[in-house]
């Protein structure tokens, strides 16, 4: 290592040793128990990369049938091997025309960023087909594609012969937020129709029937929408009455009146067979209606904090399909409080406010209140059915159904989320969540849906939430994965129904992640059951996956709390804990490591005051000692400082030692005549700071704080190497400086050698704790 390596190593041990930790880190109540970095997860094998040279990469499509993955990007549908997606790759090259290309530049547009084809619509049509949308260069097409095209072995180029129009299935602008559902066999879609993105609106195609949409340019209807989701949900055991939901953000027009722009989140909903009205609103939704998505969260002044911008959605379904739950990523939308939450909704909360009351308005100067005049029947935004009513369509309406519906789209209460607050909330951190995927998982204790949040930094967040009984939700943050170098915003996260994986995506490529990594939580029952990733069980010898069907000797079968598989009588679990010895000299500085897993564990040192008796006193902070998250720093050594030491870790009300420490202090006599024979041993031991050593590099610094004589032996080692270089020799000129400085509480090692000088100021700490 050289001298100038050294030196920066150690203004790196500076900082660490100062108790400096990064803000988002010194928040123990959002820290995950394990943060794994890109590297770590591609050498523990539990992550295949596939990298991609895109500028775009909007959305990602799993055919579990197939066993294929399809990717949408700009100019190309990428395809591979869903069981591993780094072989069988291919692409699809579908480039805008040049004609198209060319007057998109003419009209001012990027050449890079808008000039080209971006894929914004991929569904999975039918056995054999795909049917995918791109933006065209401001001239959106679409085309049914054959899946067995990816089996070929030549270029496989799209012609433009072999797309259709896809004017209201996909935007022009590839900057708006599109999104789109494939529901039997029709497409439905929120995007921006025209050229200049002004005009904007829901609408049914593809099908046998004639293309349906909300009304152009109304704004009661829609606001500058940001579109976030489409999904089908089942209203009902009537099938009549079966509706297609949209989520989305928008300008809100009754939260404008003092002034200025207000964004809320929206959940929109229309009948499958609507097919619009008889006089007006013909090829227009009769049915729609639109309410508020509340996230927020109270604080002890009573002040509500919204997060009003919808990022994504997840529907959970249960096993019978009913009764869905909806997850929402949420953030805030002022640039003053960086905030993400994740709020769930029930699926008869959201009914319940569509059969309530209608926002009404009589005038640019009033305020918005509930409509308290009559409702015209059928009610408006009912689905027609022949058990209500006996209305076969909805061009059987009468008028003023149509026109209560045209001018009452927006439901006066709001759809809060199940007890009325947040899931979980991050604020002040340097990332925001952008998507979400939920696994429902059958743990040795019952179920537990597991959360996979991606964010803005190219990191996913695995968390899982503990309910017990009478109880508020208690968050486990289990892991913190940075799948990508590059931050990158992570833009899909799907999971296979089938096998334990997690597919996210960013413009920096696509991630293949196993859904848990049981192995990485520690080597004993209780760093496994303390770890409470459903996933995972202690099956008696190691930490492993566990599954329903499996049936083991030694995996546990605990009815109740199952980390007390681990624990026998009282809260003080039986762990064997690690030995170590250091030795010190006498007036140096030293660092007693002590690093549990978790990070939400808490630590507390004790020290052996009575041998006889083995009497143990809590170490505390002072002049001389410093307690920090990593360990405990003695400034100077003295003689008392001398003993056994005990490293306690707590978690979870559970307490163990983690490390038995014997701190031997060695005097200036045993340095120059050393008799004790660990002494002796350790002072002939060569010095390794290989750059391939395997243990933390502030280890290789600490040794040579631990023991000024090897500092000796590795400037020894080093002048002799450069000596050999050079061809030639220099009078040997002894030790230079071995000691401690009392004054400015530093510890100075150097050589001296004729002109060549090697000098290392190890550490300077604070007088203050």
């Amino acid at each position: 290592m050289s001298g100038f390596l050294a030196v920066k190593v150690l203004l790196l041990l500076l900082c660490t040793l100062g108790g400096y930790l990064p803000p988002t880190l010194s928040r123990r109540g959002v820290l995950p128990r394990l943060q794994l970095r890109f590297q770590d997860l591609v050498q523990s094998k539990r992550m295949v990369f596939l990298p991609i040279n895109a500028s775009d990469l909007h959305s990602v499509i799993l055919d579990e049938d197939r066993r294929r993955i399809y990717v949408a990007m700009d100019d190309n549908l990428l395809s591979a091997n869903l069981d591993k997606i780094t072989t069988q790759v291919k692409k699809l090259h579908w480039p805008a025309t040049h004609e198209h290309i060319e007057e998109c530049k003419m009209a001012g547009k990027d050449p890079k960023m808008d000039c080209a084809n971006f894929l914004r619509v991929l569904h999975i049509f039918n056995q054999t087909h795909l049917y995918v949308c791109g933006t065209g260069a401001f001239h959106p097409s679409c085309a049914f594609i054959h899946t067995s095209v990816f089996y070929k072995e030549e270029p496989l180029v799209l012609q433009q012969e072999q797309t259709e129009c896809g004017k209201g299935k996909c935007p022009y602008d590839p900057h708006q937020q599109v999104a789109s559902a494939l529901i039997d066999g029709e497409l439905y879609a929120g995007i921006s129709s025209d050229f200049m993105s002004r005009d904007t609106g829901f609408f049914r195609a593809l099908g046998h029937r004639n293309v349906i949409r909300t009304e152009q340019y109304n704004s009661r209807w829609l606001q500058d929408p940001q579109f976030v989701k489409v999904a089908a949900l089942a209203d009902g055991e009537n099938g009549d009455d079966d509706k297609v939901y949209l989520f989305f953000t928008e300008r809100a027009q009754e939260a404008e009146a003092s002034g200025g722009k207000v964004l809320y989140s929206r959940v929109a909903r229309v009948c499958k067979n609507d097919i619009g009205g008889q006089r007006s609103l013909v090829n227009k939704w009769s049915t729609f209606l639109k309410a508020r998505l509340v996230c927020s969260i109270t604080g002890p002044d009573a002040i509500e904090t919204h997060f009003d911008v919808l990022k994504d959605i997840f529907i959970l379904n249960e096993k019978d399909g009913k009764k869905p739950l909806i997850y929402g990523v949420f953030s805030t939308s002022s640039n003053i409080l960086n905030g993400s939450a994740v709020c769930v909704y029930k699926m008869e909360d959201i009914a319940a406010t569509f059969r309530g009351s209608y926002a009404h308005k009589e005038g640019p100067e009033y305020k918005w209140l509930p409509y308290m005049g009559r409702v015209p029947v059928p009610r408006p935004g009912m689905c027609p059915s022949a058990s209500d009513g006996n209305y076969r369509s909805t061009r059987d309406y009468p008028d003023d159904v149509i026109f209560f519906s045209r001018i009452h789209p927006l439901m006066y209460s709001a759809v809060y989320p199940i007890n009325q607050q947040p899931l979980l909330v991050r604020v002040g951190m340097d990332y925001k969540f952008t998507r979400i995927v939920i696994d429902r998982v059958e743990a040795v204790d019952g179920q537990y849906d597991v959360l996979f949040i991606g964010t803005d930094k190219g990191v996913v967040l695995k968390t899982t939430l503990s309910t017990k009984a009478n109880q508020e939700p208690e968050e486990v943050f289990l892991e913190e994965l940075e799948v990508f170098q590059e931050k990158s915003p992570i833009t899909s996260l799907s999971l296979s129904r089938q096998k334990p994986w997690l597919y996210v995506a960013s413009k920096s490529g696509v991630i293949q992640l196993a859904l848990h990594q049981c192995e990485v939580y520690g080597k004993g029952c209780a760093e496994c059951c303390l770890a409470r990733d459903p996933y995972c069980t202690w099956d008696g010898a190691s930490c492993s996956p566990y599954s329903p069907s499996t049936r083991r000797r030694n995996v546990r079968d605990l009815i109740g709390d199952p980390l007390m598989q681990c624990f026998k009588e009282g809260a003080l679990l039986q762990v064997k804990a690690e030995e170590k010895e250091i030795l010190v000299a006498e007036g140096n500085g030293t660092y007693l490591e002590c690093l549990p897993k978790a990070h939400h564990a808490s630590v507390t040192w004790l020290r052996v005051i009575n041998e006889s008796s083995w009497e143990l006193q809590k170490v505390t902070a002072g002049n001389q000692i410093l307690l920090l998250d990593q360990g405990l720093v003695i400034r100077q050594v003295q003689q008392h400082h001398a003993g056994t030491y005990y490293c306690q870790t707590e978690e979870h009300g559970y307490q163990w030692t983690l490390l038995k420490l014997q701190l031997v202090v060695i005097v200036g006599e045993q340095i120059q005549n050393p008799k004790h024979e660990k002494v002796q041993s350790h002072l002939n031991d060569p010095v390794p700071l290989s750059s391939s050593s395997r243990h933390p590099w502030y280890k290789d610094i600490m040794n040579l704080i631990y023991y000024p004589s090897k500092m000796n032996y590795y400037c020894e080692q080093v002048w002799q190497r450069s000596q050999k270089k050079k061809s030639h020799s220099h009078p040997r000129a002894g030790v230079h400086k071995v000691g401690a400085d009392a004054d400015n509480t530093s510890v100075t090692m150097g050589i001296k050698r004729g002109k060549h000088k090697l000098h290392a100021k190890a550490l300077r700490l604070p007088r203050s704790t």
